[in-house]
């Protein structure tokens, strides 16, 4: 449904509820004018729910928030996304899918990696980490979860660093 037709059926409802009420205060001195009044009211408020799904889905197709989503859930998924991940997770076409994908990749945010028969984008920035300690001097390097504070080979304060 397009951005128009979905504002229009918005537009639509407002008179079909306004002529609906009149119908039901009418009601009161004929009462077969209640059936038309909820009837009406009935329409009005199909066409207002109708539009405003039609609206949300639109808004939440455009460019921007399916490019801050797919940072988003690269992020939940280990800082690599495939076309057919985003494709599911926002149920959009695979060409749009790939569209802002691509945007990413030529933004900067991401680079795309040929593995084996499909397309992998990777988010550099958002790839886990490794923590040790490392001593400064001799590039011992040592899990974070050894009690070691100092280097055993030269003596000197082990650091900890992200690889």
């Amino acid at each position: 449904m397009k951005k128009f037709t979905a504002i229009l059926l918005g537009v639509l409802s407002i008179p079909l509820f306004v002529v609906g009420l009149l119908f039901l205060i009418a009601a009161s001195q004929q009462a077969s004018r209640g059936l038309v009044g909820v009837v009406l009211i009935g329409i009005g408020v199909v066409l207002l729910v109708s539009a405003t799904r039609a609206l949300k889905r639109i808004a939440a197709q455009s460019p921007e928030v399916l490019k801050a989503g797919a940072i988003d859930l690269a992020k939940r998924l280990g800082g690599e996304l495939t076309v057919s991940q985003l494709r599911a997770e926002y149920r959009i076409p695979q060409d749009l899918a790939k569209q802002v994908l691509d945007g990413l990749a030529r933004e900067g945010n991401c680079r795309a990696e040929q593995r084996e028969d499909r397309v992998v984008y990777v988010f550099s920035g958002l790839l886990p980490s490794l923590v040790q300690k490392q001593c400064p001097y001799c590039n011992t390097q040592l899990p974070v979860r050894s009690d070691l504070r100092k280097c055993p080979n030269c003596g000197a304060q082990l650091e900890i660093s992200k690889t």
